[in-house]
């Protein structure tokens, strides 16, 4: 009868070894710097996550998802004693000819699945849906984690998308044209 206990405390240790935790995303340590090129130069700036969590299991990401605040976008490389053009590019930036961020406050990246690297368990690829300006398509991205438990999760992605794809359609002047590759650098921190 000393064995039943036994067992059911190895049950019970395995049950609660496979639980998911959900962390919060922290908005104020997590940070997207955006990058985007044309043919005379870059652009390059900043963007706050609104909300998001990251779900994990034994200690390794299984899902999540992030909200971004599009009417938080500001250029970085601009100083702020140049206020004229900063004030222009931003609000270029929220405009409809880019992100037309009064119609579309948000975007959304969800997690939909994840696969470790053979020769690098510790990054994963990720499939996720992308929704901006009310378009979703699915986008792979690499995400590098260096530390993950069941109270903190830090990860750092480089994400590339194409513009065009979700609608982001400005052509630019002749001599300025604008490239449609976005370039995200993103750093979560969840707790």
């Amino acid at each position: 009868m000393k064995i039943l206990p036994a067992i059911f405390i190895v049950i019970v240790g395995n049950v609660v070894a496979a639980q998911s935790v959900q962390l919060p995303v922290s908005t104020t340590d997590s940070k997207i710097i955006w990058t985007g090129t044309k043919v005379v130069g870059y652009h390059q700036g900043s963007i706050k996550l609104k909300e998001g969590f990251v779900k994990l299991q034994n200690q390794k990401l299984i899902g999540g998802y992030f909200i971004i605040d599009m009417r938080s976008i500001v250029s970085t490389d601009i100083p702020d004693t140049d206020s004229i053009p900063k004030m222009k590019l931003e609000s270029h930036l929220k405009s409809e000819d880019f992100f037309d961020v009064r119609q579309y406050s948000v975007a959304k990246f969800e997690i939909k699945e994840i696969r470790s690297y053979p020769d690098q368990p510790a990054k994963y690829f990720v499939l996720g849906d992308l929704t901006i300006k009310g378009i979703t398509n699915q986008l792979k991205i690499e995400i590098e984690p260096s530390t993950q438990s069941d109270k903190l999760f830090i990860a750092q992605a480089d994400i590339r998308f194409d513009r065009q794809m979700w609608g982001v359609a400005y052509k630019g002047l002749k001599d300025e044209l604008v490239h449609d590759e976005v370039k995200l650098n993103v750093i979560i921190k969840a707790r």
